[in-house]
């Protein structure tokens, strides 16, 4: 199987329109007054925000020739979005390696298919590169899922969910926070389908792709915003600056 870039666009959107995110406010209930963020968000309420979802180019990795220039596109981003997929388990006691790992810039997404790589050196060392940030939600059982593939030291990790918390939400899974930071609604519709199935399809790669991104996404918005901690790095539990670092498994959706 060779690399597929796909190029998103409404036919694979579910039918739903995407509107681009914008400075447009409206107001939040539940607002705390003198807080600027809600502690949560009602799902009454985020349905009512607009969808939105990654317009950029898909790269989708399945064997090992096309990873080294992926790698090299992605080194060139001092942050990007990181997210897994993992095959769902519906019955007890049975567990799945990561199926997918997804990184992000803000205009190409690439998702790498372990299941069909294994889990090359170059994508190794990315993760364990300091110099590169990599932001996501969730990210220990995620790092915990990888580390089962290979005994890698992460770094250069970002944890919004411990930046949201910080900040009073209370509410930290990826779609409240991609609600409340950015206005906008991210589908789930994808989440609990076969990662390892033969072909991935255009819905499962915009959703993938989509998590990593919206990642990014709002770590540019704090960013801009001025609202990151002088002291962001996430840190693995037992490590010894866990107890600074504030991390907390957190529901991804």
């Amino acid at each position: 199987m060779h690399r597929q870039d796909l190029q998103t666009n409404s036919d694979t959107a579910d039918s739903e329109t995407f509107n681009k995110i914008d400075d447009n406010t409206t107001e939040i209930p539940g607002l705390i007054k003198n807080k600027r963020f809600p502690e949560r968000l009602g799902k009454e309420h985020i349905k009512t925000l607009p969808v939105r979802a990654f317009d950029g180019k898909i790269h989708l990795i399945t064997e090992i020739k096309d990873v080294s220039d992926a790698i090299k596109t992605l080194r060139k981003y001092p942050v990007l979005g990181f997210d897994t997929e993992t095959r769902p388990v519906f019955r007890k006691g049975v567990q799945h390696n990561v199926s997918l790992l997804q990184l992000s810039t803000s205009k190409e997404a690439f998702l790498f298919r372990l299941n069909h790589l294994g889990f090359p050196n170059e994508l190794v060392a990315l993760l364990e590169d300091s110099t590169i940030l990599k932001v996501g939600v969730a990210i220990l059982d995620d790092v915990r899922g990888l580390q089962k593939l290979s005994n890698f030291k992460a770094d250069g990790f970002i944890e919004l969910a411990d930046i949201a918390g910080d900040l009073g939400i209370v509410t930290c899974g990826l779609r409240n926070l991609a609600a409340i930071f950015l206005g906008v609604r991210i589908t789930k519709k994808a989440q609990l389908t076969n990662w390892e199935r033969p072909v991935i399809n255009s819905k499962q790669s915009l959703y993938a792709a989509t998590d990593a991104w919206i990642c990014l996404e709002m770590y540019l918005f704090l960013e801009r915003e001025k609202l990151l901690p002088e002291n962001r790095i996430w840190q693995m539990p037992g490590s010894l600056s866990e107890s600074s670092s504030g991390i907390t498994n957190n529901n991804k959706s």
